[in-house]
């Protein structure tokens, strides 16, 4: 899962393995060794009816409407969005891209509908 944190935005790009372990009903969770403690970010199905964002200091969750994930793993949604309480969140599926720069870049990476990726 990649993690872009810029002003008031937060944005994940998940894998195939991520969007299929969310779908199914469970959670998706990275470390970033960040001293002197690490940062945790983890996504989540919940039963809320909307997106929601919360931190406690050293980990950053991010509930998902369940409702919201079912099918997400087979159908063409690119994935979801939120600008509640100022904070913009944004979730999508990780696109190959045509010229990575490591093959590995692309490893497990949804087929790109797109003809270029950047």
């Amino acid at each position: 899962m990649k993690l872009r944190i810029q002003s008031g935005s937060i944005r994940l790009r998940l894998k195939q393995a991520e969007v299929r372990a969310l779908a199914e009903g469970g959670e998706v969770i990275e470390n970033c060794p960040t001293l002197p403690v690490p940062l945790t970010y983890s996504l989540r199905p919940s039963a809320a009816t909307t997106l929601s964002a919360s931190n406690d200091g050293g980990s950053l969750t991010i509930d998902i409407p369940s409702a919201w994930l079912r099918g997400w793993e087979t159908d063409a949604r690119v994935g979801f969005e939120s600008n509640e309480g100022g904070l913009h969140v944004l979730i999508e599926k990780d696109w190959k891209c045509t010229n990575p720069s490591d093959p590995k870049d692309n490893e497990d990476c949804f087929e790109n509908p797109e003809p270029q990726c950047t």
